[in-house]
């Protein structure tokens, strides 16, 4: 009992503590610091009407991205987004089915969104080089772990599905994923 409670704790803190130093420091703190270090800047939404506005529905999109994606894991994967309870079952998926990492997309489209929001071009260098970070993260840490986990079935699954830029062609899918859809 006792170690399920303390398993139960310690999964709450990593996840408490993933949530704070991941999205919520890549979405809010380092733009902040970086909006508030460089003082150039234009009007919100660069002054454009309605550029502002597009920027939040942007940023919304990106959220409803990053809760789709969170609640396939959970309902599929058997796992979650966090690296303590991660998905039990490879993500073949909805949109998992035509891109590996649509979560990173997210995160993407919402700080572009915080790009027109705000009007800051500093927050364009922060995307270019988030991007980078992400992909020197995922290249490095996050597949070969995942070959390691799923191994053949997961060696498979990369050479059907592209890792960022989004394959639509629905009948090459279909035929690809119908061996291992999870």
């Amino acid at each position: 009992m006792f170690k399920h409670v303390y398993r139960f704790i310690i999964q709450l803190i990593d996840g408490a503590l993933y949530g704070f130093i991941g999205p919520f420091c890549v979405l809010y703190i380092v733009p902040q610091f970086l909006m508030k270090l460089v003082k150039i800047k234009t009007e919100d939404g660069f002054g454009i009407p309605g550029i502002e506005t597009a920027g939040i529905i942007i940023m919304w999109l990106g959220t409803a991205l990053a809760i789709w994606c969170a609640l396939l894991i959970f309902l599929f994967g058997k796992g979650t987004f966090l690296v303590t309870s991660a998905p039990k079952k490879i993500m073949t998926r909805s949109i998992y089915g035509y891109v590996r990492h649509p979560m990173m997309w997210a995160l993407y489209i919402i700080v572009f969104g915080e790009i027109l929001t705000f009007g800051h071009f500093i927050l364009l260098v922060w995307l270019i080089a988030m991007s980078r970070i992400i992909y020197l993260i995922v290249a490095n840490y996050e597949e070969p772990q995942l070959e390691r986990r799923f191994g053949e079935s997961w060696t498979e699954y990369c050479q059907n599905v592209p890792p960022w830029i989004p394959r639509f062609n629905l009948s090459k899918r279909k035929s690809n994923l119908s061996s291992h859809n999870a």
